[in-house]
């Protein structure tokens, strides 16, 4: 009954919502027109015109208008965020002066001409010239494989350049799935090395602990939403998800012990190392261990401004009462439970929740670092697979009066490996994971081949063998 209650209210107020939006203007004298719009006083201080789309409880969907600029924007805005509503305000368009005012443009500003798509800008104002004293958001891609393409080595580099820019915010743009949608791989699976997570968090934190940091996640499943809840401020775009942590669970191998005790102990060990992750940010620990437990469920009630969590479906909202898998997010409901901050198209929707109402995209290093960081790391990893098969057949040749030369060839092969892993640590790390040989064992088996070498040249040994030696003749998998 109570819920029933609920949806007849949230209806009426959609109809009334409605209703204010068919209100016709009026002509008045000199040319100007006479309309209606809502007002919106913010918490922040921010006063937002327009209309009032529809509200509930919780959320209020929000069509802003930029007159002056004739930009509007929709906007999903939580209900708490909102001090006051003014509704139904009576306001007068001079249309003569909103016509004068669109052919005016100021030249100390760059903006796009109105043929370039991105001239339709959705309520915000870019600003490109570095001299324009406007606030500076500095984007840092997160994208890719964890473990591998998102790594610290990297984002050493990326720090730097931000701290030589000052930016007022920097945004982490989160992008990367292992599985699609239909639940296949669309990546490799990420490696499971929680120490390195939590070292390439503790270094953001540590060294831009002077910055606005900010998560803008565009799709998260797997090891990257344990990465996630490092942020306490998150934005989602509309289709993202925010779900997978149960490869903690999985990949931990903790579910091998065969004693009940012990695998229980095991899997303590591994989500309570994850959910560290979340003394950063705040968010609740009754969170993540929805998103990694199948068998708990969760559900939320709501103390003012505070969401109140519980591990069962007891509360005022359930949001997972499955005890077959783990709670998947989606944008809206992240959004709607006050995990994420708000729901974003673009850049432009990004600024204007931040509260800026002109921004500027710092020009940085940052992408482009990491874009050539990957694109350079995976090259060579496909270069030492090419040397590992060239490595087994020179082993293959090194029989009779020519072994001692193929054996050399063979060693060099190693070496150049061993190099690429030295240069770029994700080469190594997907070398355990895809090959088998870790960079320790291509060492002994160099110094192996070296020994043989020079045994071969003082006559002390014979032929090798055909290839008897090394690593065998499997190849990379």
């Amino acid at each position: 009954m109570a819920m029933r209650d609920r949806l007849i209210s949230m209806l009426s107020v959609a109809l009334v919502a409605t209703a204010v939006m068919l209100v016709t203007p009026t002509l008045s004298a000199g040319g100007a027109t006479e309309q209606t719009e809502d007002i919106l006083r913010m918490n922040d201080g921010r006063v937002l015109r327009g209309r009032i789309i529809s509200e509930d409880r919780f959320i209020i969907v929000f069509e802003y208008i930029e007159r002056r600029l004739g930009l509007r924007t929709k906007l999903r805005l939580n209900a708490d965020d909102v001090l006051k509503i003014e509704r139904d305000v009576v306001i007068v368009i001079d249309t003569a002066v909103v016509i004068k005012r669109e052919g005016r443009r100021s030249s100390a500003v760059s903006r796009p001409s109105s043929d370039d798509p991105d001239a339709r800008r959705y309520g915000r104002s870019k600003y490109d010239d570095p001299a324009d004293d406007v606030p500076t958001l500095y984007l840092v891609p997160f994208k890719g494989t964890m473990g591998t393409d998102i790594h610290r080595d990297i984002y050493e580099k990326v720090v730097e350049d931000i701290l030589s820019h000052e930016p007022d915010v920097v945004v982490f743009v989160l992008d990367s799935a292992e599985y699609s949608d239909l639940m296949l791989r669309d990546e490799s699976e990420g490696v499971f090395d929680i120490a390195e997570y939590r070292s390439l968090v503790t270094l953001l934190k540590s060294e831009l602990a002077d910055y606005r940091q900010v998560l803008w996640i565009k799709d998260s499943v797997g090891l990257s939403s344990m990465l996630a809840l490092a942020w306490g401020e998150i934005y989602m775009s509309p289709d993202a998800r925010f779900w997978g942590m149960e490869a903690v669970i999985e990949r931990s191998g903790a579910d091998k012990w065969t004693d009940d005790d012990i695998r229980a102990k095991m899997s303590a060990a591994w989500t309570a190392s994850a959910k560290s992750f979340l003394e950063y940010s705040g968010h609740s620990m009754k969170l993540a261990d929805a998103m990694m437990w199948p068998e708990k469920k969760l559900s939320a009630s709501y103390r003012g401004r505070e969401v109140v969590w519980a591990l069962n479906d007891l509360g005022e909202f359930v949001i997972d009462n499955s005890d077959k898998k783990t709670l998947a997010l989606r944008a809206k409901a992240a959004e709607d439970l006050l995990i994420s901050s708000g729901t974003i198209d673009s850049l432009d929707d990004l600024a204007f929740l931040l509260g800026y109402r002109e921004y500027r995209e710092i020009d940085g290093k940052g992408s482009a670092l990491v874009n050539s960081y990957v694109e350079k790391w995976r090259a060579q990893f496909d270069k030492t697979k090419e040397l590992w098969a060239d490595y087994q057949q020179h082993l293959g040749w090194a029989t009779g009066g020519e072994a001692a030369k193929w054996l050399g060839r063979a060693r060099q092969d190693l070496e150049k490996i061993i190099r690429a892993m030295s240069r770029y640590k994700a080469v190594e790390i997907r070398w355990r994971t895809d090959i088998g040989p870790s960079k320790f064992d291509l060492e002994i088996e160099v110094e192996k081949l070296r020994e043989q070498i020079q045994a071969l040249k003082s006559g002390r040994g014979g032929g090798y063998g055909g290839g008897g030696g090394g690593f065998g003749s499997g190849g990379p998998r």
